[in-house]
């Protein structure tokens, strides 16, 4: 309901006029307020005689209620207030009949609700049953007597542009049409705007109650900063309820999906790992050919994370949006294997091949594989049936893997995490930059820290550090050398010998060492391009899509083969002769990606996909000539999921 504008008035009938106003009626906009009757009255000359005659059976309260009933209707109606359009625009009203009027300053800020109120004397009806919040923020309003704050009173700005509630205030006369066009501000809108751009750009919701952020937001327009939240928990509160709001037309959306609906999910944890959820994403095509990809739930997962208990996770979500064994499609997941023990399960509930519908995640897949290039650790792979020589293969290569070139390149890389330390090290790259001639130097580059869990990290720390080579070099030489001194004169007083990284007393880095790099980051390359061409949302003419898998393992597998056979001639038993991690890490990633490649025949969707596709649908009878039995089990497989289909339209 919308208040009356408060007009400067020596009047006591004004005053009193303006004390039994309502929330829903059109606010004030000349020096003098006249009643609603005055208004209307004013408007009988010119009434047709039906007219007149319904003006004149109307008391006044009743001829104020009917300037303003076709606007307030929609308000009157019980509706969530998270809805983006429960405002009430005043459509219908004849403004012309009510030249003093104009539309509220602003949109209702709740429903009715029928709560103790405090009657402020016609300047608004605040609701205090369950905080004092809507009076406290009035009592901060700009305005004379008003003003105030818990710390006091609030300064009043100068030089601020004036809003069109202080422009009203002020007594300064506003034309009906400019207020009509400037006011009404639609709280709803702005409230679910603010916290779609909270949570878009993951920012804090305590954003909203800082002041400066206030201050901000009241410079632009005192209404919007007076309709922002003042507490996080009320912002997180209104997100929850928005989500429940917008559930029915997600599920309506689903129902109306042109395809199958394919569901991704993947566990997530809290900082601290204190509670465990569940991402639930919706894939699927609408009405028009739109590829949609719709988080869809973030279920908490309590206990033990198994695939039982994520199944049955999963099963209330499909349930809560209506999502049935003849709507529900493939499940795209990482090779984590309670995944497979969660899509069984799901197959018995929905009946479906759990095979048939379990895909897997090619980046995730390609990530194994780069880390077993890196990491190696696949016993088959050492070319050696002796267990005992086994054990002591196992020992050489973890001894390798902390101490060769990479370990000690990784290493120094992470020492260097102090401002101190980042001035140091750019301090030689400065001085390795001046040695170059000027076509060949570099802007000051940071280092790039790998991450355990992504190979690809390696390959651009790899790369950044073979670009700074020289500064390197010198950054690991400063403190060898600082060390070196320490150790010394710690030897000639007898004392123990300081602690520091075991980096710090090897030779560094040789030129041989930056060679065994550069190979890793030469073998890294092809699993670069790959994830490249598995990444993105598979839109038309991006990459991503399904029928870029299988093109993608026989790039991989033929890039790993290649690498391995040059070494295959090698014998690696002589003193002087190379060492074979490298040979042992590339047999290791070549029988990882091997495997994953061979687990694609589980699944008809990979071959249907690419033989599907008018760019490819040639690509596994030419790749697989020389293997005809696969091209005999990949036809059957795609005749029986065609049959599927089939036998889905005959149904309908």
């Amino acid at each position: 309901m919308a208040k009356r504008s408060r007009v400067p008035t020596n009047t006591a009938a004004a005053a009193a006029a303006a004390k039994r106003a309502r929330l829903s009626r059109p606010s004030v906009l000349s020096q003098r307020s006249l009643s609603p009757q005055e208004t209307l009255g004013a408007a009988v000359s010119q009434a047709t005689t039906f007219e007149s005659q319904f003006f004149e059976s109307q008391t006044e309260e009743e001829g104020a209620a009917e300037g303003s009933q076709a606007g307030t209707a929609a308000t009157t109606e019980a509706s969530v207030d998270t809805e983006p359009d429960n405002g009430d625009n005043f459509d219908g009203i004849n403004w012309d009949r009510l030249p003093r009027f104009m539309k509220p300053l602003t949109t209702r800020l709740r429903n009715n609700q029928f709560n103790p109120v405090i009657d402020t004397g016609g300047s608004g009806v605040f609701d205090v049953s369950k905080a004092t919040s809507s009076a406290a923020a009035h009592l901060g309003l700009q305005k004379r007597g008003h003003g105030f704050t818990k710390d006091g009173l609030k300064p009043r700005r100068t030089g601020q542009q004036l809003s069109l509630r202080q422009t009203l205030e002020t007594g300064v006369a506003v034309s009906q049409e400019a207020a009509n066009a400037m006011g009404n501000f639609n709280i709803q809108q702005f409230r679910e705007v603010a916290v779609f751009c909270l949570l878009d750009n993951n920012l804090p919701m305590e954003l909203l109650a800082r002041p400066s952020f206030r201050e901000m937001i009241s410079l632009a327009n005192p209404e919007a900063e007076a309709a922002l939240w003042v507490s996080p928990r009320s912002v997180a509160t209104y997100a929850v309820r928005l989500f429940q709001y917008m559930q029915p037309q997600i599920v309506c959306a689903l129902s109306e999906a042109a395809s199958k609906i394919h569901i991704s999910f993947d566990g997530w944890t809290t900082k601290g790992g204190k509670r465990g959820f569940f991402g639930v994403v919706a894939h699927f095509a609408n009405a028009s050919g739109v590829i949609q990809d719709l988080p869809i739930a973030l279920p908490h997962l309590a206990g033990s994370h198994t695939g039982d208990a994520i199944a049955d996770t999963i099963k209330k979500t499909l349930q809560e949006y209506s999502i049935g064994s003849d709507k529900l499609g493939y499940f795209v997941l990482d090779n984590a294997a309670k995944n497979d023990t969660a899509v069984s399960s799901l197959a018995h509930a929905y009946d479906f091949n759990a095979a048939h519908r379990r895909l897997r995640c090619g980046p995730h897949t390609l990530n194994l594989i780069g880390q077993a290039i890196i990491f190696g650790s696949n016993q088959e792979a050492y070319n050696n049936n002796n267990d005992e020589q086994l054990q002591t293969e196992e020992v050489y290569m973890q001894e390798w893997r902390q101490e060769g070139p990479l370990g000690v390149l990784i290493d120094v890389i992470n020492h260097i995490k102090t401002p101190q330390q980042h001035e140091i090290f750019r301090s030689f790259q400065t001085a390795a930059n001046a040695e170059l001639p000027a076509r060949e130097r570099l802007h000051v580059l940071e280092p790039v820290k790998p991450v355990v869990t992504r190979w690809n990290s390696y390959y651009a720390a790899f790369k950044r550090a073979t670009q700074l080579q020289a500064a390197y070099n010198s950054y690991a030489e400063h403190y060898i050398n600082a060390l070196s001194l320490e150790d010394r004169r710690a030897c000639q007083r007898g004392n123990k010998l300081p602690e520091a990284p075991s980096w710090m007393r090897s030779t560094g880095l040789t030129a041989a060492d930056w060679a065994v790099i550069t190979e890793y980051q030469d073998c890294l390359e092809p699993l670069k391009l790959a994830t490249e061409k598995l990444e993105g949302r598979g839109k038309a003419g991006k990459y991503g899509a399904i029928y870029e898998t299988i093109p993608v393992f026989e790039y991989v597998l033929g890039a790993l083969e290649a690498r391995t056979r040059s070494y295959e001639q090698v014998d690696f038993n002589p003193p002087d002769a190379p060492e074979d991690h490298l040979f042992v890490n590339l047999r290791a990633a070549w029988s990882k990606a091997n495997d994953y490649y061979n687990k694609l025949d589980r699944s008809p969707a990979y071959y249907a996909a690419t033989c599907l596709h008018p760019y490819y649908k040639y690509y596994c009878e030419n790749s697989w000539v020389d293997k005809p039995e696969w091209l005999t089990s990949a036809n059957a497989g795609f005749l029986q999921l065609w049959q599927s289909y089939t036998d889905l339209l005959s149904v309908r």
